[in-house]
C-alpha cells in the first residue's frame, strides 16, 4: 500500500502558496489555471514529487489563476480533474458536468456565533432537503430553493427557518449538502448522494446556482467572478443557531459519483475502493464503487472532510449515510476526531447496507443509529410481518414487551444484547420510501400505489388515518432518546408525482430523482390539517418542558398496560410531579389505573373515574381537565377511547 505522509497538507494550500495532489500511480502532473471555466486564457505549470511524502505531486504557486484543474498522466493514459479536496467548485449544467476546482478565500464574520450545544438525548431532529424547504410558492421566499431562502425571516416568510422555530424542533438534519452530481444517467439526482466532493458546498444552493441555464456555470459571472456557496451555507447556519436550532449534515463516505469525471474513481490506485474477487468494483452500496475506508488514504480524507466541516461550517453533527460499509476503525477515528474538536458534536450513523446490519457495533463506537425497529414496530412493515401498533395491530415488528423496550428508547443491537439511549434514534418515516401519510393512506385502503390519484384528494387527514397519525406521533415523541421527524410529516405529506415519467399522478415512493412539486414543502397543505399540525407541536413542546427535563434528571418509564390488548402506558417522575403517557391503539376502549391524586390532562382526552367505577369527570387536553382524586392508597382509573392516545400530570 502506498499512503502520504499523515502530516503534510494536501489541496490547494494558500498559507503555503502550494497545491499538493496524491496521485501515487502517476508518472507526472500538470497544474492548470484558468480565470474563467470557459477562459482563453490558461497557464500550466508542472508538478514535482514531493520528497517527503510518497505519492504526493506539488508545485508553488503563490498568486494562481481562480479556476484550476490537475492534468494527470499515466502510463497508459491522461485525465484531467478537479482537486478531490478543492473547498469549492464551479461546475457547468451539461451532462457529466464539467468541473473546475476554485481557489478563492472568501472571509466570513461569524459574529460571535455559538453553536446551540445540543445534547443528543434531547434531539428533536427535523430530516429536510435544502431545496425543498422554501422552493415551492408557499413558502413566500425572495430566494427559494438556496441556502439563503432556507433561513429568510421577513413577515412573508411562511417556510423555512421562521415555521422550524414555530414548530419547535430543536435541531435541523439536513440531506446532503457536499457537491454532488445531480445529472444522474438521463435525469436528476436531486437529494445528493452522488457525493463528487467531501469538501465543497454544492453550488445549486447558492444564490447564483438555483436554476441554472443549460450551458451555465454555476456561481460564475461572465467576467470570472465567483460566488462562492460556502458563504451562503455559513450564513445560514449562523441564523440556525441564533435561533437555538442546531445544524446535522448528511454526509456519504461509502461510494462516490459514477456520473462525472470523478477524481478518486479516476485516480484510484488499486487501494481506495473494494473490489470483489475478480477485480471489479464492489456495490453493497447499490452504487458500484464501494470506498474502503480502511485505506489510510481514504480513511485520512474522511477523518480531515468531518474536522473541516465542524471547523470551518461550524456544523453541530452528522448523519453517516450506510454508516455499515465505514470500517470500524475509521469510525472510531471519526468519533475520536469530532469529539476533541467539538465534545458535544452529534454523530448519527444508518448502520445497514446492502452487505450488513451491524447497530450494536457501530453504537458501541460512538454513533446513535437509527432504530428501524421502532420504525417497524409502529408503522409495520406491510408483505414483511404487517402493520404495526399505530394501527392497532399485533402483527408487527414487536409484541407489547418489545415495544415498551423501544418506547423506553432501547433497540435490538443485532446481537443478544440490547441498546440503551442515546444509542437509537427513534423515526417513523425519512427521505427514503413512502412518506409516512401516504404510508397510512395506502395501509388504510385510501389510494392504491402505482395508481393515478387527484393530489388534492391526498391532503386532507381525517378519521382514521387522523388516529393512526396522532397515535404514530405520540409514540415517536414520547420516547426516551433522541428522535426524528420527517419534512412534512407534521401534516401527513404526500409526494404525488407531478412531472413526466411513468409515476405522473401516482404516489411516488422513491423521488430521489424529482427536483419538482413532488418533493418541495407546500406549506399550504398545513392549513387542510390543523388538528394533526396542532398535535404535533403540543407534542413537541410537551416533550421539551416536561418529559426531557425527566429524562435528563435520570426518570426511567415504567410501563404498565391497560385493560384492552393493544392498550401500554408508563409513568415518568418529573420535577413538578408525576407524569402519564397513555396509549390505546385499540378498537375498543381501555382503562388504565393511575396513582391516586388529581390528575391534569395536558393533551388529548380522557375520562376519569374511581377505581369503584364511579364517575368522576372528564380531562381534556386544554390543561383544564382534573380527575378527582380517590382516597389514600386507592387507585383512579382512566378511561381512554379506541386508537387515541393522552399525556396526563399530576401537579404535587
Amino acid at each position: 500500500m502506498i499512503t502520504a505522509r499523515a502530516d503534510i497538507a494536501l489541496g490547494w494550500v494558500p498559507g503555503e502558496g502550494v497545491f499538493r495532489l496524491l496521485a501515487p500511480t502517476a508518472v507526472a502532473v500538470d497544474l492548470v489555471m484558468r480565470d474563467h471555466p470557459d477562459g482563453p486564457h490558461q497557464h500550466s505549470r508542472g508538478m514535482t514529487r514531493a520528497v517527503d511524502a510518497a505519492g504526493v505531486w506539488q508545485v508553488h504557486e503563490a498568486a494562481p489563476l481562480r479556476y484550476y484543474r490537475y492534468l494527470v498522466h499515466f502510463a497508459d493514459r491522461s485525465v484531467e480533474i478537479a482537486d478531490p479536496r478543492a473547498r469549492a467548485i464551479a461546475r457547468c449544467h451539461v451532462a457529466g458536468q464539467p468541473t473546475w476546482a476554485v481557489a478563492v478565500e472568501t472571509p466570513f464574520d461569524w459574529d460571535g456565533d455559538v453553536r446551540p450545544g445540543l445534547r443528543i438525548d434531547d434531539a428533536i431532529i427535523y430530516e429536510a432537503h435544502v431545496r425543498d424547504l422554501s422552493r415551492h410558492p408557499s413558502a413566500g421566499v425572495l430566494a427559494p430553493g438556496t441556502f439563503a431562502g432556507m433561513v429568510e425571516s421577513h413577515p412573508a416568510a411562511a417556510g423555512g427557518l421562521p415555521y422550524l422555530a414555530r414548530l419547535g424542533v430543536n435541531a435541523l438534519e439536513l440531506l446532503p449538502v457536499a457537491a454532488s452530481t445531480w445529472l444522474e444517467r438521463g435525469r436528476t439526482n436531486h437529494w445528493g448522494y452522488m457525493p463528487s466532493f467531501f469538501f465543497a458546498v454544492e453550488p445549486r444552493f447558492g444564490l447564483r446556482g438555483a436554476d441554472p441555464s443549460p450551458g451555465a456555470w454555476l456561481c460564475v459571472d461572465a467576467d470570472g467572478s465567483f460566488h462562492d456557496p460556502t458563504i451562503e451555507l455559513k450564513a445560514a447556519i449562523r441564523a440556525l443557531h441564533r435561533q437555538g436550532i442546531a445544524v446535522v449534515i448528511d454526509v456519504v463516505y461509502n461510494h462516490v459519483s459514477v456520473d462525472d469525471a470523478n477524481p478518486l474513481l479516476l485516480l484510484d490506485p488499486g487501494t481506495w475502493f473494494h473490489r470483489d474477487g475478480a477485480g471489479a468494483l464492489r456495490s453493497r452500496s447499490g452504487c458500484g464503487n464501494d470506498l474502503d475506508t480502511a485505506d489510510a488514504d481514504m480513511r485520512r480524507l474522511v477523518v480531515d472532510a468531518v474536522g473541516y466541516w465542524l471547523d470551518e461550517l461550524h456544523v453541530d453533527g452528522f448523519r453517516f449515510d450506510l454508516a455499515e460499509l465505514i470500517d470500524d476503525a475509521c469510525l472510531a477515528e471519526i468519533a475520536a476526531t469530532c469529539r476533541a474538536r467539538y465534545p458535544d458534536v452529534i454523530l448519527i450513523a444508518e448502520p445497514w447496507s446492502l452487505g450488513g446490519y451491524r447497530p450494536g457495533e457501530i453504537a458501541t463506537l460512538g454513533f446513535t443509529v437509527w432504530n428501524d425497529r421502532f420504525r417497524n414496530a409502529v408503522k409495520g412493515r406491510p408483505g414483511v410481518r404487517g402493520l404495526g401498533f399505530a394501527f392497532g395491530r399485533d402483527d408487527g415488528d414487536a409484541d407489547t414487551p418489545t415495544l415498551a423496550a423501544l418506547l423506553g428508547g432501547s433497540m435490538p443491537g443485532g446481537d443478544s444484547r440490547w441498546l440503551e439511549p442515546p444509542a437509537a434514534l427513534a423515526y417513523l418515516s425519512c427521505h427514503d420510501d413512502l412518506t409516512f401519510g401516504d404510508f397510512v393512506r395506502i395501509a388504510l385502503g385510501e389510494f392504491i400505489e402505482g395508481l393515478p390519484v387527484e393530489r388534492a384528494d391526498m391532503v386532507a387527514v381525517r378519521g382514521r388515518a387522523l388516529a393512526v397519525h396522532r397515535l404514530a406521533a405520540l409514540a415517536l415523541l414520547a420516547t426516551r432518546g433522541p428522535v426524528m421527524v420527517a419534512s412534512g410529516q407534521e401534516w401527513g405529506r404526500t409526494k404525488v408525482a407531478l412531472r413526466a415519467g411513468a409515476l405522473r399522478g401516482a404516489i411516488c415512493h422513491n423521488s430521489f430523482d424529482r427536483d419538482d412539486e413532488t418533493n418541495y414543502l407546500d406549506y399550504g397543505d398545513r392549513a387542510a390539517n390543523p388538528a394533526l399540525v396542532a398535535w404535533y407541536g403540543q407534542l413537541i413542546e410537551l416533550r421539551k418542558r416536561w418529559l426531557l427535563p425527566a429524562f435528563a434528571a435520570g426518570a426511567m418509564p415504567r410501563f404498565f398496560v391497560g385493560s384492552a390488548p393493544r392498550s401500554l402506558g408508563y409513568l415518568l417522575d418529573g420535577d413538578d410531579g408525576p407524569i402519564a403517557v397513555l396509549f390505546n391503539a385499540d378498537p375498543c376502549p381501555a382503562l388504565f389505573d393511575l396513582p391516586a391524586g388529581r390528575w391534569r390532562c395536558l393533551l388529548g382526552a380522557v375520562r376519569f373515574q374511581a377505581r369503584d367505577g364511579a364517575g368522576d369527570g372528564d380531562g381534556d387536553g386544554d390543561g383544564d381537565g382534573d380527575g378527582a382524586g380517590a382516597g389514600d392508597g386507592e387507585l383512579l382509573q382512566v378511561g381512554l377511547a379506541p386508537a387515541v392516545g393522552a399525556i396526563l400530570m399530576r401537579p404535587r
